[in-house]
């Protein structure tokens, strides 16, 4: 072979292969001494050696320290075609390979082998000094380029330093993105892990620190916290029950999108809530940017998912080691909150004479009759006084719970069906008693699904959003403004749309869905009293004048009529 010309090393000129270097020296001791180990390194780094001049293999075996640098001679070779077929088999991490072999090129031999390893780290020894050498060795990303006349311990071990510290920053790096990987992967159950770890009375620094390794950097020492939560009958109305808990992610992403840029951390839903906490210098500054997030979040759930949501925002506040007491008790705060009206922000629980003379067992009986013969309207306006007389009846959150899952369960095995676990589930986290309404509503109407008459499907989707409103507001006074403000119009746009659909003004449109009502509600024996109740009029006077204006009789001539 013929050997001439610099290395990437020339500025140091080195004995040659012919003359073996025995002082090893002070620098090869320092050397050993900053051996080549991570923590992350678990095994010794592995090296093959190839060159088809056996002594040269030789001389590199005793050249340097392999052990205390952290390294081993895993295989030689001393062809192309050997060094193929022993590849595979020993797996290095680093080649160190002569560039001009009997049957092939070191560099088109590490380019295949780096196709099959892409952290192989590559050290290429040559008598070369062409250019072109230099240049395919640039190219392939090699470590180092060493002419073999200026070899030395100190240059290899160097050399050898150098390859096996790329492949450690390599294998940091790989390992980070898996971690981050992982964690991206993961990071909703280690979220929820990290909340559980909150909610008890773990060490702080020890919570601090696990925050941190989720990319939680709470640096300030006062935390307020508040929950969110997406109304359940909501969710039934307008998705499939199956795709529920996707919905309940995305409200996740666009929490954590409207956080991103505040002092709020959000967590994934627990128990069908969605957890926030802020952290601040200032206990008031905590709470505020969480009333400050609220809104804004709510609002883009109304928007995206187009579903009702309610939260809450604790006013107290409080440092890490009392964060998980502070938790518990914004859990507890929905069960005082659980009559309040989340339209109005009220609480309600009157309820007329009607309503509590009938009472809920009475009405039950009807409601369920009328979910037998898949009358959804009557369904409805019963189980409207249902309604209303659990408001009057209850002052516990437990206790509507449970009286409208009795109420449920009665109506199921009347007709004949079990009621579903998730039904079950739903109602007994709902935290507002409007929410557990809406949910049995919507159950009712899957019960009587199957008797829909054929028009209704046929009937315009805008006219039949409408009517939805009107049946399932029934016992109150809807107006144009509510209907309005219900579908996110302007009011006076409403009232020109709805002439235009239906060729009538919207109040006439609504009393005439009333007394077709009234007169089922006459037809199976209500007095008229009752029945005004039922459909909203607080004056009998006034439901007797509107009924002769739509029928042409009062609700005492109309009555014998049904006799006949």
């Amino acid at each position: 072979m013929c050997c001439a010309g610099r290395s990437l090393h020339s500025e140091n000129k080195r004995p040659s292969v012919s003359s073996p270097v025995n002082k090893r020296g002070s620098s090869l001791a320092c050397l050993s001494q900053s051996a080549i180990t991570t923590g992350r390194m678990r095994s010794m780094i592995k090296v093959m050696l190839i060159d088809d001049d056996v002594p040269v293999v030789e001389y590199l075996r005793k050249l340097v320290p392999w052990d205390a640098l952290g390294l081993s001679v895993c295989a030689e070779a001393y062809s192309a075609a050997e060094a193929l077929e022993r590849f595979e088999s020993v797996k290095p991490d680093i080649l160190v390979t002569d560039i001009g072999l009997p049957d092939g090129n070191g560099i088109d031999l590490a380019r295949r082998f780096r196709d099959a390893r892409p952290a192989l780290r590559v050290v290429f020894l040559t008598c070369h000094e062409d250019f072109q050498y230099v240049k395919e060795a640039l190219r392939i990303d090699a470590d180092d380029y060493v002419v073999k006349d200026e070899l030395n311990p100190e240059t290899f071990a160097d050399t050898l330093r150098k390859a096996a510290s790329r492949l450690a920053l390599e294998q940091e790096q790989l390992e980070r993105i898996a971690y981050k990987s992982d964690l991206e992967r993961n990071r909703d159950v280690l979220l929820r892990q990290f909340f559980t770890e909150l909610t008890g009375t773990g060490q702080p620094s020890a919570m601090l620190e696990h925050g941190r390794r989720l990319g939680i950097g709470w640096s300030d020492s006062n935390f307020a916290v508040g929950w969110f939560h997406l109304d359940a009958g909501d969710l039934a109305e307008t998705y499939d029950r199956q795709r529920v808990e996707l919905i309940r992610y995305a409200a996740y992403n666009i929490a954590a999108e409207v956080a991103s840029d505040m002092r709020v951390t959000a967590f994934p839903f627990m128990d069908h809530r969605l957890w926030l906490i802020a952290c601040d210098a200032s206990a008031d500054d905590a709470t505020a940017e969480l009333r400050r997030f609220a809104p804004l979040y709510q609002a883009k759930l109304a928007e995206f998912l187009k579903v009702r949501s309610y939260y809450f925002v604790e006013a107290e506040s409080s440092d890490l080691p009392g964060l998980g007491a502070l938790l518990h008790r914004a859990r507890d705060r929905a069960e005082f909150e659980y009559f309040v009206d989340g339209a109005k922000g009220n609480m309600v629980r009157q309820a007329t004479q009607g309503a509590a003379r009938a009472g809920s067992e009475g009405l039950t009986a009807k409601w369920t009759e009328a979910l037998a013969a898949g009358d959804r309207s009557l369904s409805h306006l019963y189980f409207s006084n249902i309604e209303q007389a659990i408001r009057e009846t209850e002052r516990e959150a437990n206790g509507a719970k449970e009286k409208v899952l009795r109420c449920l369960q009665e109506a199921s095995v009347r007709l004949g069906r079990s009621v579903p676990s998730g039904i079950h589930e739903d109602i007994d986290r709902s935290v507002r008693l409007e929410e557990a309404f809406r949910i049995v509503r919507w159950y009712a109407d899957r019960l009587i699904q199957g008797n829909t008459s054929s028009s209704e499907s046929s009937t315009d989707p805008d006219l039949k959003a409408i009517n939805a409103f009107i049946y399932e507001n029934m016992f109150r006074n809807v107006t144009s403004i509510d209907i309005a403000r219900y579908l996110h119009l302007n009011p006076s746009y409403f009232s020109r749309y709805f002439k235009k659909l239906t060729g009538m003004n919207f109040t006439d449109h609504v009393h005439l869905i009333k007394m077709e009502e009234a007169k089922r509600l006459l037809a199976v024996g209500e007095t008229a009293e009752n029945t005004a109740y039922m459909l909203g009029y607080s004056d009998r006077a006034y439901f007797s004048k509107v009924f002769k204006k739509y029928t042409g009789l009062s609700p005492s001539e109309y009555k014998p009529r049904l006799q006949t």
